[in-house]
């Protein structure tokens, strides 16, 4: 992947919620791209195994948001904020609808993401954008497939990167 150069540089936030790790990686390989700070949102109600699961797809499914952990980033002090979510039963995932319930009001500008199995990101991304109380500048998908093909997964975190950085020229009028 190569890294992409700004001569004028807004800072970023990428916020992500990842359960099997997907996600996660798609928030790094992002930040190694683009640059900007990481924010791991932690759910402190979804626990793993199968009661875990089953809970998190039920509240996912009726759209119910997580108790989420404490945050060490603040969202109003960026101009973007890039927020990843796996896709559960077709609905981004409770700990991320917290997350931008609770962050609506600090978030300047967003762009976003999601993993899924086959889930089209147009689907989820209208979801996100109602609960933000804003319009992505960005968004991408990458579903199971494309994970698992690096050439494929490289043209597609490049291309969203790119989308990216064409958009977030608007947004250097918040404080770097």
């Amino acid at each position: 992947m190569k890294t992409i150069q700004r001569t004028e540089r807004a800072r970023i936030l990428i916020a992500y919620y990842s359960l099997s790790g997907n996600t996660a990686r798609v928030a790094k390989d992002l930040a190694k791209l683009i640059g900007g700070d990481i924010e791991s949102i932690r759910d402190r109600e979804h626990g793993v195994g199968f009661l875990g699961y089953l809970r998190a797809a039920v509240d996912a499914l009726r759209r119910v948001p997580a108790h989420i952990g404490p945050l060490s980033k603040n969202p109003a002090d960026y101009a973007l904020t890039i927020i990843g979510t796996p896709v559960w039963v077709g609905n981004m995932t409770p700990a991320v609808r917290a997350y931008l319930q609770n962050n609506q009001e600090r978030l300047h500008n967003v762009a976003f993401f999601i993993t899924s199995g086959g889930t089209d990101a147009t689907k989820v991304v209208p979801a996100m954008e109602a609960v933000a109380g804003s319009t992505a500048i960005a968004f991408k998908g990458f579903d199971a497939r494309e994970l698992q093909d690096p050439h494929v997964y490289n043209r597609r975190i490049a291309e969203f990167a790119n989308d990216v950085e064409r958009n977030v020229s608007s947004t250097t009028d918040v404080a770097a």
